[in-house]
């Protein structure tokens, strides 16, 4: 087949993601054009080299801010955000018609589907959860998605369908989409490692700008409240090179190879609370420190949900005392697995082909 696999650009979780997804089409024979913005793009480059075509496909406005009201800036944002999407679907209609393409896979990406092609939209946020859990603010955000995911054939979820990562992002919902929805379970392209653990903790910077700047400024102002191996992965992939800041070892960018090699290695993880993050953290059984991104609803959700449950510790980045917060961290179980990637995969395709 043909296939156009097309992805949101606001951080990089959605790229990462989908390596192993369309690692398998390639492998099975599928010709695969990405269509991508900014630094996603550049990472499946890098990736995935000269196996894909590339399509430069301008994303939405992003809403993110450095103060914690994002969901306001969203609302502001709402009318371009909708004038966006409208463009977006007209450009993809284009490449889609004159590409010729047999399937059409869109992850978070509401305007790239056609009527006459099949299509597929994955994502693991089929509500927007909003500050204080308001009734009528949810409905809304899930009648939007509903309106949206009727324009699709299938709706697909990385997440397990019981015992779920993702909590009420995917679950219990008020609009049934019936068996349109698919849980394949959790996917990443990060592999675990029985490998001597001599790295205490890994930072890993990640997201879009300003919030992964002033995180990062954040953590090195109480970097000595910790002992032991220290590195740091800023998420930087336009710039590369390695320097040593006190007993820091940090690294501008890492490819996925080297994440993975990190990660295996690495006793604790101190990082954001994105839902592709999470999924790394289950497949590798590692613990972790969660920071969720102030004002980004999801992943603040995300780190009250897995606090809860007693999986992950998270904490606010105005209260984070790192000394402190990765001793406590050190006391939860982290999330368990249901089964692999590969079996993810597989199931992926099975729906797709």
């Amino acid at each position: 087949m043909k296939i156009l696999f097309s992805l949101c650009s606001w951080g990089m979780g959605h790229a990462t993601r989908d390596i192993p997804l369309i690692g398998k089409m390639l492998d099975d024979g599928h010709e695969v054009t990405i269509a991508a913005y900014g630094r996603s793009l550049e990472l499946l480059k890098r990736t995935l080299q000269d196996r894909c075509e590339y399509i430069e496909l301008f994303d939405y406005p992003s809403p993110y801010t450095r103060s914690s009201f994002m969901i306001g800036k969203i609302m502001l944002y709402f009318p371009k955000i909708l004038r966006a999407i409208k463009e977006e679907h007209r450009k993809a209609s284009k490449i889609i018609h004159e590409g010729k393409f047999d399937r059409v896979i869109s992850d978070a990406r509401y305007g790239v589907y056609s009527k006459s092609v099949p299509s597929f939209f994955m994502a693991h946020q089929i509500r927007y959860i909003v500050p204080g859990r308001i009734f009528l603010g949810e409905v809304a955000t899930e009648l939007f998605n509903h309106n949206f995911h009727k324009k699709f054939g299938t709706i697909i979820i990385p997440d397990y369908e019981k015992d779920s990562l993702s909590g009420d992002l995917s679950h219990n919902l008020r609009f049934k989409e019936g068996k349109r929805i698919e849980y394949i379970g959790i996917i990443t392209d990060l592999k675990r490692k029985d490998v001597k653990q001599d790295v205490d903790y890994f930072i890993s910077m990640s997201g879009p700008e300003p919030p992964r700047t002033v995180l990062e400024k954040k953590i090195l102002s109480q970097i000595g409240q910790l002992d032991g191996r220290i590195v740091m992965a800023r998420g930087r992939p336009e710039t590369m090179g390695i320097d040593k800041l006190e007993n820091v070892e940090m690294h501008e960018f890492l490819d996925r190879h080297e994440q993975e090699n990190i990660m295996n290695r690495s006793r604790m993880i101190i990082t954001r609370s994105g839902y592709t993050t999470m999924m790394e953290l289950v497949a590798l059984r590692k613990k972790a420190l969660l920071i969720p991104t102030p004002g980004q609803t999801e992943q603040e959700y995300l780190s009250a949900y897995h606090n809860g449950l007693g999986t992950f510790y998270s904490v606010k980045q105005s209260k984070l005392s790192l000394g402190r917060d990765v001793e406590i961290a050190e006391k939860y179980s982290g999330f368990r697995e249901q089964h692999s990637t590969e079996e993810s995969v597989e199931k992926f395709m099975q729906i797709v082909s």
